[in-house]
């Protein structure tokens, strides 16, 4: 199951915040009945999730660009990429036309939506952590630097 660890703390801040709220909402997500029942509080679930991923890729976006992230393009990219496919997700849910195929594409975005998060975090969030501790440690220079810069 899909759960917050110590060990993936970027900032100890905000963006902790944001994803430890990512991994709430997609287990809210996972838990949801896939019967028809199901549909509306999963759509529910995914507009928040859309959401809420919407603000947090801003917030780590600014931050990033605060503190000279030389990956940021690539991953504003991969941010783009994230949204689409969540709306493509929300797309599904809400045309399904019984309850058969909003079952499927249930079961589809349970297995998507945790390894879309895994995956992300993984392979391009944890590569920011060395980059935010160093301007956490920095004293202001003139440029958004400093602790203040992640927050």
């Amino acid at each position: 199951m899909l759960e917050w660890r110590d060990a993936m703390a970027l900032d100890n801040g905000g963006l902790d915040r944001d994803h430890q709220e990512e991994i709430a909402l997609i287990r809210r997500f996972l838990v949801l009945p896939a019967g028809e029942e199901g549909r509306p509080l999963a759509s529910a679930v995914l507009e928040e999730l859309r959401d809420h991923s919407r603000r947090h890729f801003l917030r780590e976006e600014k931050v990033q660009a605060a503190i000279g992230y030389p990956h940021l393009a690539e991953h504003r990219a991969q941010h783009r990429r994230l949204c689409v496919l969540l709306d493509e997700i929300m797309e599904q849910v809400q045309a399904g036309e019984s309850a058969f195929s909003f079952g499927y594409v249930k079961q589809k975005a349970d297995q998507l939506l945790p390894f879309w998060f895994l995956d992300h975090f993984a392979k391009a969030d944890l590569r920011m952590k060395l980059h935010i501790a160093k301007a956490q440690l920095s004293p202001r220079n003139g440029q958004g630097q400093g602790r203040d810069a992640v927050r």
